[in-house]
């Protein structure tokens, strides 16, 4: 799996005849403007908020002006570990691209991983400074879709990216123990990503990914912002079948061209062949810049080779199914008219839904869960719960499961972030403790608990309290023992 990615870049090496296709910008005289390599942009000031496109299509085109470009584009990152411009989260994505086109890809990528870790960590605080879990576009200026923002809107897009962003770094950084402790927390933060994606923002009964408002209500995405999970490396058999019935209309005029360009470059390491042609054939969004045109030149010449390789190891009745799929669209299409109707009027009825369940009912049924040991099931039903209502209730029960499933560092976060609004809280108090001890911090756990047993209001609580005391006592004996 490591090395899957490198194999099918490097096939694309050299690969762009640097012909221009049917979408290329004309001149004042009707003649051809410049485009495909000749008009990318070859150092970071140049190519501006266009630079993750501009280092993909080099990547096909030459791999050496890639190999500077993003190492240029490293350089710029400050103490936060985010290069300028910061873009959208895709360096270690393009990071993989660029090193398995590279004469020397492990030497290239232990060159570089240093500053990719401290990148991949401010990523992560960039776009989810409060710890959450749940990543946020910090502005529309800055958001792949702009036209889809809205402060404290969640969309899938960013989580598919975040989520991918982990795992390219975890296949580049392999198992080197000087990168452990950013390996675990990019494995921590993929995990959760994931089952959010798999759990709270996939809709089954639309067939598509949710997306959340500031108010906690949630409506199935239909924007280009919820087909983006088709590059999403932990998409399921049936999220790609649906994904992929959407793929089919396409439309480049709905799209920004950065992000028509980019969604593009990251299909062609998919199995999604046919939204590929798809996109071929329906060209560039009319307001693409000519940094955007000149990569979409090179991407498109070097699709093909840049497949091959990966292409090669899908079974070849898979891909005779993937060919042929636009004929069995037709067929469904003209079949099923009367059913599509009827699922999209359903669907507009249940968006106007906030919930086919409860709150009751999701702890209802995480509580059953519960019971037969599926502690990750309850997570997320009370997850699901959460956003109905009484939150706090149901972050605290949800954290309960993850201390069963010695997801430590998850419920952590989740009993400061109740700590945060309700300092007070007892049992919250005493299980943050708990899950700090679980992680091997003793000296950090015995104090929390020192002040919690200490504090003049857990004499409301004396059982507590006396056990607060105890395990503090306890502590502090071991540390002795320990010589610490």
């Amino acid at each position: 799996m490591g090395n899957q990615l490198f194999h099918l870049v490097a096939g694309a090496k050299g690969a762009y005849t640097g012909a221009v296709n049917s979408n290329a910008a004309m001149s004042p005289d009707g003649a051809p403007a410049r485009s495909g390599p000749a008009a990318l942009p070859r150092d970071v000031a140049a190519a501006g908020e266009e630079l993750p496109l501009a280092i993909a299509a080099w990547t096909l085109a030459e791999p050496a002006t890639a190999a500077d470009l993003f190492a240029a584009w490293l350089a710029t990152a400050g103490a936060d570990g985010v290069p300028t411009p910061a873009c959208c989260p895709v360096v270690c994505q393009l990071a993989e691209r660029v090193a398995a086109v590279q004469p020397e890809p492990a030497a290239w990528v232990a060159r570089h991983l240093p500053a990719l870790a401290r990148c991949l960590r401010g990523e992560f605080e960039r776009y989810d400074p409060d710890g959450t879990g749940l990543p946020r576009w910090p502005s529309a200026a800055k958001a792949l879709f702009p036209a889809e923002f809205a402060p404290g809107r969640v969309t899938a897009d960013l989580a598919v990216l975040l989520s991918n962003e982990a795992a390219a770094f975890d296949r580049l950084a392999g198992d080197r123990a000087e990168l452990e402790r950013t390996l675990d927390e990019a494995e921590g933060e993929q995990r959760e990503l994931d089952g959010w994606l798999k759990d709270a923002f996939w809709n089954p009964e639309s067939s598509a990914f949710d997306r959340e408002e500031a108010d906690g209500a949630t409506a199935p995405d239909v924007s280009p912002a919820g087909l983006f999970p088709l590059v999403w490396g932990g998409l399921t058999e049936e999220m790609a079948v649906e994904l992929r019935l959407r793929a089919a209309s396409l439309d480049p005029a709905k799209w920004p061209a950065r992000a028509w360009t980019l969604f593009f470059a990251l299909l062609l390491k998919t199995p999604h062949g046919t939204a590929v042609a798809r996109m071929r054939r329906a060209g560039l969004p009319a307001d693409a810049s000519p940094p955007v045109r000149a990569a979409w030149d090179v991407l498109v010449q070097g699709a093909d080779a840049a497949r091959a390789t990966y292409l090669a190891a899908i079974p070849r009745s898979a891909r005779w199914v993937d060919a042929h799929g636009r004929v069995f669209a037709r067929a469904a299409a003209a079949a099923g008219a009367v059913l599509l109707t009827f699922l999209l009027v359903r669907g507009c009825v249940q968006r106007e839904k906030p919930g086919l369940e409860t709150a009751g009912d999701l702890e209802h049924r995480a509580r059953i869960a519960c019971g037969e040991g599926d502690h990750a099931r309850a997570a997320a039903f009370y997850a699901k719960a959460a956003r109905r209502g009484a939150a706090a209730y149901f972050r605290y029960r949800q954290a309960g499961e993850w201390m069963h499933l010695e997801h430590y560092a998850e419920a952590e976060a989740a009993y400061r972030e109740i700590l945060a609004r309700a300092p007070a809280e007892p049992n919250a108090r005493l299980n943050l403790a708990l899950a700090v001890l679980r992680q091997g911090r003793r000296a950090e756990a015995r104090e929390l608990y020192r002040a919690f047993a200490d504090d003049p209001a857990a004499a409301a609580t004396p059982e507590l309290a006396a056990r607060a005391r105890l395990a503090a006592e306890l502590l502090a004996r071991q540390a002795a023992l320990d010589g610490e």
